[in-house]
């Protein structure tokens, strides 16, 4: 009998979340902060929806044509009752990605998005995912990936592994998901409690496993014990991807952008004197020890001139959730610092993208 599954957790459905960075309208801003044109979007597309939460609700808040498909049926059957519901245009299915992805009847897109999916699925699919960015993403669309990253999971590779093991065989086959997983992580907290060379090397992952334990199953299935597991060091990434004709944009995740949150004064020293944009976005991994990637990659990447990113930058508009007098913001221009505190049109949140305007 043929394995639909394709050796991917089915038996338990994924959390019913929501990620912000799938959102076609978060490219303008750190694009903009990047200097890079971004497209207009019109046809979007997301691969392994999950529950659709997503997809759902940015068909229903857009006139964006959304298409996508999870393998999952009853994630599908969701994610299409929430689109019926809201009367989003959106066609969502229940295929597999090679079923899909060679749909006849699908636009080609303006922006593709994939959170998490490729960490967790086959090379053969992988090769399917690309074949489809190439045919079907649009000259100078954007494509976002998420992914678990090298170096940040590197002490968790062989205990992954270890779990995964316990579940297959020390676990009793009548048990389920769940009931394999509690059984492998009491059995790993044992082990790192013996004090073995590897807990002595790697501290941190008795502090994981702890926080697994408290965590959701659903979640933990479909992270750690999905039969692929591959988290990618960011310059393989970009070897994955090269026949797509795909370049680094940005990161999707805005502090991200703020090297001074992130470096410090030596480690950005360090990282200016790499002229290669793909190594030295793999090094500055290592100087965040990076467990998760969230990017934009787009297909032929161009340069806005000064001028115009700047009155595109001034054409942003922001939402202020915090009250006036808890924000303050410091803007620096041509005519010296100031702070502004409660300003209608500049103010912002600390989790918001500093923009460094132009002089």
């Amino acid at each position: 009998m043929t394995d639909w599954t394709a050796g991917y957790v089915a038996d338990i459905g994924y959390t019913y979340g929501y990620y912000t960075e799938l959102n076609p309208q978060r490219i303008k801003l750190p694009f903009l902060a990047s200097g890079l044109v971004f497209p207009e979007v019109g046809t979007a597309c997301e691969l392994g929806f999950g529950q659709g939460l997503s997809v759902g609700i940015h068909a229903a808040a857009s006139v964006t044509a959304w298409s996508g498909t999870d393998f999952n049926p009853s994630q599908a059957g969701f994610a299409q009752e929430i689109a019926n519901v809201s009367g989003a245009n959106a066609r969502l299915f229940d295929e597999a990605f090679a079923e899909f992805c060679a749909r006849p009847d699908l636009p080609d897109f303006d922006y593709i998005g994939l959170h998490g999916i490729w960490s967790w699925i086959s090379d053969e699919n992988r090769h399917i995912i690309v074949d489809f960015l190439r045919r079907k993403l649009k000259v100078g669309g954007v494509l976002y990936i998420s992914y678990n990253t090298q170096p940040g999971w590197a002490a968790m590779v062989p205990m992954r592994e270890l779990l995964n093991q316990h579940a297959d065989v020390m676990g009793a086959s009548g048990q389920g998901i769940v009931g394999r997983i509690d059984s492998a992580l009491d059995f790993a907290e044992r082990m790192l409690a013996t004090n073995p060379v590897y807990g002595q090397t790697y501290p941190l992952v008795a502090e994981r496993i702890k926080k697994m334990k408290g965590q959701n199953r659903n979640y933990l299935a479909h992270e750690y014990f999905n039969r692929d597991w591959h988290p990618m060091s960011f310059a393989r990434m970009a070897e994955w991807l090269s026949p797509a004709k795909l370049n680094f944009a940005c990161s999707a995740h805005y502090t991200d952008h703020v090297d001074a949150v992130n470096l410090s004064e030596e480690q950005q020293a360090f990282l200016k004197d790499i002229p290669d944009a793909t190594f030295r976005e793999t090094v500055r991994d290592f100087m965040c020890n990076t467990q998760f990637r969230r990017d934009y990659w787009v297909k032929g990447s161009r340069q806005l001139g000064a001028f115009e990113r700047g009155e595109l930058l001034r054409a942003q508009r922001v939402i202020l959730v915090n009250t006036r007098d808890a924000v303050e913001l410091k803007v620096s221009g041509a005519r010296g610092d100031r702070r502004n505190k409660g300003h209608p049109l500049i103010s912002c949140t600390p989790t918001m993208l500093p923009l460094s305007f132009p002089k």
